[in-house]
């Protein structure tokens, strides 16, 4: 079996030892600079709203959406958010476009009524796998597994997080999904969960359970940290301890199940370091959604925490990535550094936004010193938030709502008969 146990302890000692004052950024922002972003932030939103007109769309279908799409996306990615040239060569290439077009339209073929929102959450997922194959000297495409592990997502994510359904009964559609996960046949009790026992069965057609025993194992992993993670929502009797270990578990799983769904077999080396990677995804996550964790009454690490204890534990949580991430220099393509240098770089840009969007959570010096390393004033950012639910989500529809799935790479069709 996998030594999750060994990870987890290894991670924890590394968060231990991450300091709780603030990091050093790499740039500070002055008003004047952050003015500037915004005025041109402005005018690139305005230029992605002129794409959706009625005629604009009419030509776009006729030719490619990204010819128009992409120039812009880039302006905004260089001029406003400050990504280098070499990582905007990996994020806008063909490949990570077309694959996320494939994924795109193979979600709608493989459920029609799926939102685009719900598509948008399994393609985060997508991103991070093809991340990974572009760190193992992969080909960078949709793969059976790659399609089904993010698809799992939209189906096994929301009724676990749903605080509507029983923990009873999230049991209950554990121990089902568990079951089938091991190879059993098990009679879907909904039509999620015939979805999803559709796509284990995409695993099983390209790893077979003899000769890739640790993709399974990773599987079950990542399902055995899901379940565990449903004793957060009733936290009461849980340790900081327990809590902490559940929190890394669940997100060093996540992605240690990814690397294995990749590359089919990995070393201890690489193993440890996608664990490490997965854990601060999960703490941005958590950062992230602080408040609706702590509506929902779920214990993560820092769902209660306000004021000073919530500044440190963002500011840990920077130390702690940084980190977790240099273990990913065991990873040695040719482009591996500039994509881990890219994850860190978007992280941080994500944890500060969640500052600027919270900031009554924090003290008001901590979020005014680090509105500093933000390339766009706080009150700015929440204006846009309020304006729309997501820019990055509203972006991601005004791209697919304009292609045309002309050169879809469908690997799926008879699978998902």
């Amino acid at each position: 079996m996998l030594p999750i146990e060994l990870y987890n302890n290894h991670f924890i000692r590394f968060w231990e030892q991450s300091p709780t004052h603030l990091p050093v950024f790499e740039k500070v922002y002055s008003d004047t600079e952050k003015l500037a972003r915004e005025k041109y932030f402005d005018d690139i939103q305005q230029k992605l709203q002129a794409l959706q007109n009625k005629s604009n769309l009419r030509k776009l279908r006729n030719s490619d959406a990204g010819s128009s799409f992409f120039p812009v996306f880039k302006s905004m990615l260089q001029g406003v958010f400050d990504f280098k040239p070499e990582q905007l060569e990996i994020i806008l290439s063909d490949e990570f476009r077309n694959v996320s077009k494939d994924f795109f339209y193979n979600a709608r073929e493989f459920d029609p009524e799926l939102s685009p929102e719900k598509i948008y959450q399994g393609m985060r997922n997508v991103w991070i796998m093809n991340g990974l194959q572009l760190m193992m000297d992969f080909p960078v495409e949709i793969t059976p597994s790659v399609f089904a592990y993010s698809m799992i997502y939209p189906y096994s994510d929301n009724l676990l997080d749903d605080p509507a359904i029983s923990n009873k009964e999230k049991l209950q559609f554990s121990e089902r999904f568990k079951l089938r996960l091991h190879g059993i046949e098990v009679q879907p009790k909904s039509f999620a969960e015939k979805q999803l026992f559709i796509l284990t069965g995409m695993f099983e057609r390209q790893y077979s359970r003899t000769g890739y025993p640790e993709v399974y194992q990773s599987l079950y992993a990542i399902h055995d940290a899901q379940t565990e993670s449903l004793r957060l929502s009733k936290a009461d009797g849980l340790t900081e301890e327990e809590i902490r270990r559940i929190c890394f578990e669940k997100g060093g799983t996540s992605v240690l199940a990814d690397g294995y769904l990749v590359a089919g077999k990995l070393n201890q080396q690489k193993e440890q370091a996608l664990y490490g990677y997965g854990v601060y995804l999960q703490l941005l996550d958590d950062i992230q959604d602080t408040k609706q964790d702590a509506r929902d009454s779920t214990k993560t690490m820092c769902a209660f925490e306000k004021g000073e204890k919530l500044a440190g534990f963002v500011n840990q949580t920077i130390h702690f990535g940084r980190k977790a991430l240099d273990e990913m220099n065991c990873f040695d393509a040719k482009d591996s550094q500039v994509f881990t240098a890219l994850m860190n770089r978007s992280i941080e840009t994500m944890i500060i936004e969640s500052i600027g969007l919270n900031a009554k959570s924090y003290p008001a010096e901590f979020a005014h010193e680090i509105e500093k390393y933000s390339p766009l004033h706080f009150d700015y950012i929440r204006q846009r938030k309020s304006e729309s639910k997501s820019h990055r989500l509203t972006m991601f529809r005004k791209y697919f709502d304009q292609a045309t799935p002309e050169r879809i790479k469908s690997v799926f069709k008879q699978q998902l008969v």
